[in-house]
């Protein structure tokens, strides 16, 4: 089992972000948006696991 820790999330949201801004460029308005809602959920954990 993978330890879920600050960096580990960190590494997830960069490379949710680098899909984000290429699906933006391809004009693919529902990624985007599914993406976009990944991506504040890992915003939210890592703001939580900080707070700790």
């Amino acid at each position: 089992m993978k330890k879920i820790d600050v960096a580990y999330i960190s590494k997830k949201i960069n490379q949710l972000n680098k899909k984000i801004h290429r699906a933006e460029e391809q004009g693919n308005d529902n990624k985007v948006w599914w993406r976009k809602m990944k991506f504040d959920k890992l915003i939210s954990k890592v703001k939580s696991k900080v707070k700790k």
